[in-house]
Order: structure tokens, then C-alpha cells, then sequence
């Protein structure tokens, strides 16, 4: 009981809030990409490339190189290892599957217009960015594919929007080469993810930071 007593309640369910919607919000973007057919995002332009050599699921796949990075993360970078990272590896997977099939049943690519797709493709890069920036102002550990972005940060010092750019491009070129999807939309998301999800940081941090720690001392 006495370390209930010590654990700040307040700040534990507000981080643990933005965990969970970090992680929905993230998913409910990559869902949005695959869904608008004007070329997904970085990362799932990698995790499609592995689709067609697999045949497997996205959700699937992305659930595998969820556990695979979650290793990484707790081999290298294990401050950013939390209860976030395991709503990531248990929930991220099934959830872009899910995302996707709904916007695709709400919005069908035959009967969609262009500029609705495109909408769809901006909701797509915003919430994606945003996602992963509050995954990391949360401080209740990143999503799995943030990996590398954040470790290259730490290793270089190197500001977070141009290793996430950096990140970013090696999945897309990893994915183009494997015949994941490409289009416009890739492009886009390789220049300015790394942008919104800077953005975010910058203006939360401060804001989540001055919660003050879970634990008290």
C-alpha cells in the first residue's frame, strides 16, 4: 500500500490517456493512407512490401515487426520502454486492419472522388504525426516503429523531424523495393510526418513534463 501511496495518480492517467490515443490516433492515419489509394504512408509502404512477398495480413505484419522493434527498444533505447510500447505490439496491428476496412466500407475507392480521397490522405499524415508525438510526450513508452528515429536522435543529437524524415525514407525505399504501394501520398509523408510530429512534442511536452513524474519521490 505504501507505494500506491507514492505513485501521482494524476499524471499516471493523463500519460497513460495519451499512450492510448497516441497509439488509436497513429493507426487510425496508417488505416486512412491504405484506405485513400494515393500510396500509403513510409512505413506501411515497407510493411506492404513484406505483404506481397508473405501474403499475410497488415495487421499481422505490423505486429511482427512490432514485437521485433519492442526487442530493439529494450536493447538499446530502454528509457522509451513502457506500457505504450505493449498497447503498440498488442492492439497496433489489428487496429490498422480495422481503421482500414472502416474507411474503406464508408468510403469505397470506385465510388470515392479524388478530392474526398485526398482529405482522406491529409487526415491520414496528420493523425499518423500526431500519433507518434503523443506517444512520445507521454513518456509511458513509444511505438515500436519510433524506434529508430529516436535512437538516432540519441546517438547523434540530431533533431527528431530530420531523423524521423530519415527513418521515414529507409522504410519507404525498403518498401518500394519489396513492391509496396507507392504514390503521392508516400511522398508526402516522408517529407512532413517528421514535421507534425516535432510539432506536437514541442507545444505537449513542456505541458505533460510539468505533471511531474509517476512515481514520487
Amino acid at each position: 500500500m505504501g507505494f500506491l501511496k507514492k505513485i501521482n495518480w494524476k499524471a499516471f492517467g493523463i500519460r497513460l490517456f495519451l499512450s492510448f490515443f497516441g497509439t488509436m490516433t497513429s493507426e487510425l492515419g496508417i488505416g486512412c493512407y491504405y484506405a485513400c489509394g494515393l500510396g500509403t504512408d513510409p512505413i506501411s509502404v515497407f510493411v506492404d512490401g513484406l505483404h506481397n512477398i508473405s501474403g499475410m495480413s497488415y495487421g499481422n505484419i505490423s505486429t511482427i515487426c512490432n514485437v521485433i522493434q519492442a526487442i530493439l527498444i529494450f536493447i538499446f533505447i530502454r528509457e522509451y520502454l513502457g506500457v505504450g510500447t505493449l498497447i503498440g505490439v498488442l492492439i497496433g496491428g489489428p487496429l490498422i486492419d480495422v481503421f482500414e476496412t472502416l474507411v474503406r466500407t464508408s468510403f469505397p475507392l470506385e465510388t470515392t472522388t479524388l478530392p474526398v480521397r485526398i482529405i482522406i490522405l491529409l487526415v491520414g499524415l496528420i493523425t499518423t504525426g500526431i500519433g507518434y508525438g503523443l506517444g512520445i510526450v507521454s513518456k509511458m513508452g513509444i511505438g515500436c516503429f519510433q524506434f529508430i528515429p529516436l535512437f538516432l536522435t540519441k546517438k547523434t543529437k540530431i533533431d527528431l523531424k530530420y531523423t524521423q524524415m530519415f527513418s521515414d525514407a529507409t522504410f519507404f525505399l525498403i518498401g518500394f523495393l519489396l513492391g509496396g504501394v507507392v504514390g503521392v501520398g508516400t511522398l508526402v509523408g516522408v517529407f512532413l510526418t517528421g514535421f507534425i510530429l516535432s510539432f506536437v512534442v514541442e507545444k505537449l511536452e513542456p505541458k505533460v513534463d510539468s505533471l511531474g513524474k509517476i512515481i514520487i519521490n
